[in-house]
């Protein structure tokens, strides 16, 4: 069986995530992504992610983040 995460053949992967900020977190992102390497480390697409956050928000800001699709080859229609 194939499967199209790893056998795709384009390494650039979308990794899309919501971001939490704000007093307890309570406030949220809209859907972000970031577009990276497939094989970069579980470290360097933290840094994509925490890099995306800062700029959408405009500044560093305590977050955290929930993942909802790791490594899609295929940018998500919006």
């Amino acid at each position: 069986m194939r499967d199209f995460v790893l056998d795709a053949p384009d390494p650039d992967r979308y990794t899309y995530f919501v971001a939490y900020y704000g007093h307890e977190f309570q406030k949220q992102t809209a859907v972000l992504h970031v577009r990276h390497s497939f094989t970069d480390s579980i470290q360097d697409l933290h840094v994509c992610i925490r890099s995306r956050i800062q700029e959408v928000l405009g500044e560093e800001t305590p977050s955290c983040y929930h993942i909802l699709a790791l490594a899609a080859p295929e940018a998500i229609a919006v």
